[in-house]
């Protein structure tokens, strides 16, 4: 039996009895994403059904939405989500092999970025297509932005644990592709702009550096919210410095009328 993952817009055949899956150049798949750990899955291929299973990975692996705890069986179809990164995993048959065709693609409306039919929602930024394949104008569709919401959890974990280099790495790349979304017009959930404010005013506190206070600014003023109270309460405990004063103040001063409680 041969079976394949779907990834992005490929099909990758997989052979052996396991396929690891993760960043590191040892594993059989190896995938560019900073939220990947070293060794992330391990599909097992040796047994009369394939299962996987998550490899202690830091920041854990979902199985058709829901988180992944010891082995499960994979089945025709099954969604995996690592990272940034949804897998699909596909037991190909000599039907869909006489048939396959390339010209099977939608533009997604969310990020426009092409994708195959046949996946339920764009693996780039999760945007659900719309009912009877109808494609919504792109500055009006709001993306519903699962990759945001990922970040914002999988850097809030990498604070608490001290990682603070790993959070920056990506902070740096998501805020990359939430500003690249955004000059594209592309309609992103407030909820998810704040995860990332958040998420940056923590990562500035904790380096003591304006980079990441101004950029949490900047999202704060782009959502039309201010700072929670947790966030006002970590700027009360930075010691007092001349380098950070300014961005603290912008940070403290985004539409102050609007500031709900966290």
């Amino acid at each position: 039996m041969r079976y394949r993952l779907r990834f992005h817009l490929q099909e990758v055949d997989l052979s052996g009895d396991e396929v690891v899956v993760g960043r590191g150049s040892s594993c059989q798949m190896t995938i560019d994403d900073p939220m990947l750990s070293r060794r992330h899955i391990r599909i097992d291929l040796s047994a009369d059904e394939p299962t996987i299973e998550d490899l202690r990975s830091r920041n854990g692996t979902q199985l058709n939405g829901r988180p992944l705890n010891g082995c499960a069986t994979l089945r025709d179809g099954d969604r995996i989500r690592i990272g940034t990164q949804e897998l699909v995993f596909l037991v190909p048959s000599p039907v869909k092999n006489d048939f396959r065709t390339t010209s099977g693609l939608t533009f997604c409306i969310g990020c426009a970025v092409p994708y195959p039919s046949s996946s339920l929602q764009c693996p780039h930024c999760g945007a659900v297509a719309t009912v009877h394949g109808a494609k919504a104008p792109t500055a009006e569709a709001a993306a519903t932005g699962w990759t945001f919401h990922l970040l914002s959890q999988v850097v809030e974990r990498a604070l608490e644990q001290g990682r603070l280099a790993d959070a920056e790495r990506m902070m740096s790349r998501g805020v990359a592709q939430l500003d690249e979304q955004l000059a594209k017009g592309v309609a992103v959930e407030p909820a998810h702009v704040l995860g990332i404010a958040g998420c940056a005013a923590r990562l500035g506190c904790a380096l003591r550096t304006t980079r990441w206070l101004e950029v949490s600014a900047k999202l704060y003023v782009c959502a039309e919210e201010a700072p929670s109270r947790e966030i006002l309460a970590l700027l009360d405990e930075l010691p007092t410095d001349a380098r950070l004063a300014e961005a603290v103040r912008a940070l403290r001063e985004v539409d102050p009328e609007t500031r709900q409680a966290s």
